[in-house]
């Protein structure tokens, strides 16, 4: 059995885990094109499964504590923070093999080069650094979805050659899913664009005034400071064949990437187009999907779970060439 100080290869790009929209529910029924099938065959590895993470520290940033949950409650808190409990019970189950084998790779990497704002721990309360958790008592809806499919998943994680993968997931990718390479840079081979199982595009429309727009961006930690017309602002767009926005000109002068610039203005994906009114003094966004666009779209595995997939083909259908491992 494989312990936790084996070394592996770490991305230090993001993992993409918080999709932009944070709950889906069961509703989605909308025809939509067919999604080739995935075997059910699960590839096992050569090698053995790293032993199951049973207990995750959190390291509370408002206290100063150190919280220990089970790894049914770490991934039944983080569940309840993403989705809906009336989500198909196969789309919970598959986004919860996501986080447990997001918290594997996270104890890795802490036992390998430990983090030194988390005390010890595996992550933390920040939610813009680590998943947002749902913790108490007294909430306003039904968390027995959530912790049945984080005990039919604790302990079983995604792998590629046997490791732990980078995890990603979003709540829409539109028609399909971005690889890593067109996302971070980096060629994940398991992380490749496929048809998102959406039934529509997810469309989504974005309207700022010039003025939002000039104190959005000069007022960034990079000061983009904008002359000129606004028609002039944002221009030359860089684009992938299905619309991902690879940069954009800002101003003519500074070229900045079409996540940065979705971040900036708060749009929900960097798969957009714009315009301008000068009548109007607007910018328009026109917005496909939500979240990172990689890996599993929560959006699109509710329609696979509708239409008969389990949790592990769901994950097989998303992440290219993955094993599904469960650990001793």
């Amino acid at each position: 059995m494989k312990d936790f100080f084996r070394g592996i290869a770490l991305i230090t790009a993001a993992l993409l885990l918080f999709p932009a929209v944070p709950y889906i529910v069961g509703a989605i029924s909308e025809p939509r094109e067919a999604v080739d099938a995935v075997s059910e065959a699960v590839v096992i590895p050569e090698e053995p499964a790293y032993e199951a993470v049973t207990e995750v520290n959190v390291y509370d940033t408002v206290s100063e504590r150190v919280l220990t949950l089970t790894a049914e409650e770490y991934i039944a808190s983080a569940l309840a923070a993403l989705l809906s409990p009336e989500a198909e019970p196969e789309l919970l189950k598959a986004q919860a093999v996501l986080i447990y084998t997001y918290i594997l790779r996270r104890r890795i990497e802490e036992l390998e080069s430990p983090t030194a704002e988390l005390r010890g721990c595996d992550v933390s309360t920040d939610p813009s650094k680590y998943p947002r958790l749902v913790l108490g008592d007294g909430l306003s809806y039904d968390l027995e979805p959530f912790r049945d499919a984080a005990k039919a998943a604790a302990g079983t994680y995604c792998a590629y050659g046997g490791e732990p993968i980078s995890v990603a997931y979003c709540y829409s990718a539109g028609t399909a899913t971005e690889s890593a390479e067109t996302v971070l840079g980096v060629d994940l081979p398991y992380l490749k664009s496929v048809p998102s199982g959406e039934p529509d595009a997810y469309i989504t429309t974005v309207t700022y005034t010039s003025e939002e727009v000039f104190a959005r961006l000069t007022t960034s930690p990079d000061g983009y400071i904008l002359l000129g017309g606004a028609s002039g602002w944002i221009t030359d767009k860089d684009t992938t064949p299905d619309g991902y926005v690879k940069s954009v000109y800002l101003d003519s002068r500074f070229i900045v990437s079409g996540t940065e610039l979705a971040r900036l203005l708060n749009l929900p994906s960097a798969r957009f187009t714009y315009r301008y009114s000068e009548a109007a003094d607007r910018f328009t966004f026109t917005v496909s999907g939500s979240g990172s666009l990689a890996g599993m779209s929560q959006r699109g595995a509710n329609c696979l779970a509708k239409e008969g997939y389990n949790f592990k083909e769901i994950l097989l259908h998303y992440f290219t060439g993955i094993e599904i491992v469960t650990s001793a």
